[in-house]
C-alpha cells in the first residue's frame, strides 16, 4: 500500500565501536542502502550518529554520498528548550522547583558534553532529596550538582561494597568501556559470562551487578550488560583512573576476547 517503513537505527557508531567484524560491518551497510536506494523503496532509515563518528562512515562510499544529501546536524539545546526540560515534566508531576534552581541548573550545564545525561541524573538524585514536593538547590547541591551527581552516586554504591565487590566492580566497569582510537571512551554491550572474572564467584558479580543496576548506573539486557549512561566515563575520575592505568592491557583484554569469540562462534579450530 501507500504506507512507508521508518527504520531508527540508535548510537550509529556503534558499528564501528562494538563490531570488529569488517565484513559484518560492510554487509549491515549494504543492507541499509539497498533498502532505501532500490526502486519504490518504500523504507526510510533514520541513522543517530555522533558527531566524533561521522568521519568513519567515508569508509563507505555509497553511505557517505545519501548522508551527503540527507544530513541534519542537531546541535545542543538552548537555554529555552533546556529550561523546559527541567520544568515540564516537573510540573506534569505535581512537583515544584525552588525559586532559582533551574538557572543554577543552566549555568552548571553550560558548555558540557554529553550534558542532558549529567542533567538527568542530577534531577533525579535531587528528587531524591526533595522536600515534599519540592525539588530545592540544598537538595541539588547535595547531589553534586550536574557534574558531581553521577560520580557521587558511583563512589557512594562503589564504597558500600566490600572488597571482593569493589574489584568486581572495578572489573565490570573496565570490561564494559570501549577504549577510543582517536576518539572519546565509549561504553560497550557484553554478555554477562565476559564480566566473570576467572576463579570469580558469580553469585557475587550477580549481587554487584544488581547494585551497580539498581543505581541505574547499568543497566541489564536479557543477557548483556551497558553502562548507563557515557557521561559516567568522562565525570567519574576512579573509573577515568582505571582506564588510565590498564589501557594497553584493556587493548590486549579486548583484542583477545574478540578473538575467543570468533574462534568459539567457528567451532572451536585446533
Amino acid at each position: 500500500d501507500d504506507r512507508r517503513l521508518v527504520v531508527v537505527v540508535d548510537q550509529f557508531e556503534e558499528l564501528f565501536t562494538l563490531c570488529d567484524d569488517t565484513v559484518e560491518r560492510a554487509r549491515f551497510v549494504d543492507v541499509v542502502i539497498d533498502a532505501v536506494t532500490e526502486p519504490g523503496s518504500v523504507t526510510t532509515f533514520v541513522l543517530a550518529l555522533r558527531g566524533d563518528f561521522y568521519a568513519h562512515c567515508a569508509a563507505f562510499p555509497a553511505l557517505a554520498a545519501v548522508l551527503e544529501s540527507h544530513h541534519v546536524l542537531l546541535g545542543a539545546l538552548g537555554d529555552e528548550e533546556l529550561r523546559r526540560v527541567i520544568e515540564e515534566p516537573a510540573r506534569h508531576a505535581g512537583l515544584a522547583i525552588e525559586a532559582g534552581l533551574t538557572d543554577l541548573m543552566l549555568r552548571d550545564i553550560s558548555g558540557e558534553p554529553g550534558g542532558l545525561a549529567l542533567l538527568s541524573h542530577a534531577l533525579l538524585e535531587t528528587w531524591g532529596r526533595r522536600h515534599g514536593r519540592m525539588l530545592t538547590v540544598e537538595g541539588y547541591r547535595a547531589a553534586g550538582g550536574v557534574r558531581g551527581a553521577i560520580a557521587r552516586t558511583a563512589d557512594d554504591v562503589f564504597d558500600a561494597l566490600d572488597a571482593d565487590g569493589q574489584e568486581l566492580a572495578r572489573s565490570v566497569f573496565v570490561r564494559l568501556t570501549e577504549l577510543g582510537e582517536g576518539t572519546e571512551d565509549t561504553r560497550r554491550r557484553a554478555p554477562r559470562a565476559e564480566l566473570l572474572p576467572q576463579g570469580a564467584d558469580p553469585v557475587a558479580l550477580g549481587q554487584v551487578v544488581e547494585a551497580l543496576t539498581a543505581a541505574r548506573l547499568l543497566t541489564v539486557g536479557d543477557d548483556t550488560v551497558e553502562v548507563a549512561h557515557e557521561a559516567l566515563i568522562r565525570e567519574w575520575p576512579r573509573l577515568r583512573g582505571w582506564l588510565d592505568d590498564d589501557r594497553d592491557a584493556l587493548r590486549t583484554l579486548r583484542h583477545l576476547a574478540g578473538a575467543a569469540r570468533d574462534w568459539d562462534q567457528r567451532g572451536r579450530s585446533d
